[in-house]
C-alpha cells in the first residue's frame, strides 16, 4: 500500500513539473506578443538607453524577490503552489496568507502531502475571486482615472520613488547605526554622482543613469543592505 501511494506521489509530482513548465513557459511567450506586435509590426523601436534603463528600475524594486520568494515560499506551497503562485502573482499579499489560513483550518501540518493538496485549491479559490474582484476595480478604477484632475495625476509620478524608498527602509531597518549612516552616505554620494555626471561622461551614458537614478539608488542601497545584514547574522551566530 505504501509502495503505492509513493508511485502515485511521484507521478503526481511529474505531472506537476510536466504541466507546470509547460503553462508557465506558455504565460512567458504571451507576455511578449505585445512588445513583439509593437516593434515588428507597428515598427515603434525603442532605444536601448529606455530599456536599460527600465530594467534598472524594476531590477530595484523587484530585484531582491526574483531570488528571495521562490526560496522561501517553497516549503508552504510546494511544487504545485509554486508554480499556480508564481502564474496567478500576488503570491505574499494574497496566495501564501490563503494557503496558510486553510491549512490552519483543517489543522494540516506545512509540507505534508494533504497541505500541499489543500494549498492548491486555495490557491485555485483565490485565483478566481482575485480575477473577479481585479475586473470590477479595473473598470471602476479606469473612469475615476478619467476625472482625476491633472495635478493629482502628476502625483503618480512619485510612486515608484516612493516604493522603492519604502523598501530602502525596509532593508535598512535592519542594519545596526553605523552601517546605516554608511547606507544614507552611500545614496547620497550615488545622487550626487548622478547629478554631476553631465561634466565628465558621454552624452549617452549619463542619458542611461539619469533616467534609471532612482533605481540605481535602490539596487546599489538594497545590495549593501543585504550584505551588510549577512555579514551581522554570521557574526551573532559566531
Amino acid at each position: 500500500m505504501e509502495k503505492n501511494n509513493n508511485q502515485t506521489k511521484k507521478d503526481f509530482q511529474k505531472s506537476v513539473h510536466l504541466w507546470g513548465r509547460i503553462t508557465v513557459g506558455i504565460a512567458f511567450l504571451f507576455t511578449l506578443t505585445i512588445p513583439i506586435y509593437l516593434t515588428f509590426v507597428l515598427g515603434h523601436y525603442p532605444n536601448s538607453a529606455d530599456i536599460i534603463s527600465g530594467l534598472i528600475s524594476i531590477a530595484g524594486f523587484v530585484g531582491v524577490i526574483w531570488i528571495v520568494e521562490p526560496i522561501s515560499y517553497f516549503p508552504t506551497l510546494g511544487p504545485a503552489g509554486t508554480y499556480m503562485s508564481f502564474l496567478s502573482g500576488n503570491i505574499g499579499n494574497m496566495r501564501l496568507p490563503v494557503i496558510v489560513a486553510t491549512q490552519d483550518a483543517l489543522e494540516l501540518p506545512p509540507g505534508s502531502d494533504e497541505a500541499e493538496v489543500a494549498g492548491i485549491f486555495a490557491i485555485i479559490s483565490s485565483t478566481f475571486t482575485n480575477l473577479a474582484i481585479l475586473a470590477v476595480v479595473m473598470v471602476v478604477g479606469q473612469a475615476i482615472i478619467n476625472i482625476l484632475p491633472p495635478k493629482i495625476m502628476q502625483a503618480f509620478n512619485f510612486a515608484l520613488p516612493g516604493i522603492l524608498g519604502s523598501m530602502l527602509v525596509m532593508m535598512g531597518s535592519k542594519l545596526k547605526l553605523p552601517k546605516l549612516i554608511a547606507l544614507v552616505a552611500i545614496a547620497v554620494g550615488v545622487m550626487v554622482f548622478i547629478q554631476l555626471s553631465p561634466n565628465f561622461l558621454p552624452e549617452s551614458i549619463t542619458k542611461l543613469i539619469s533616467s534609471a537614478d532612482v533605481g540605481i539608488v535602490a539596487i546599489i542601497g538594497i545590495a549593501y543592505s543585504l550584505l551588510m545584514a549577512k555579514k551581522d547574522n554570521k557574526e551573532e551566530t559566531a
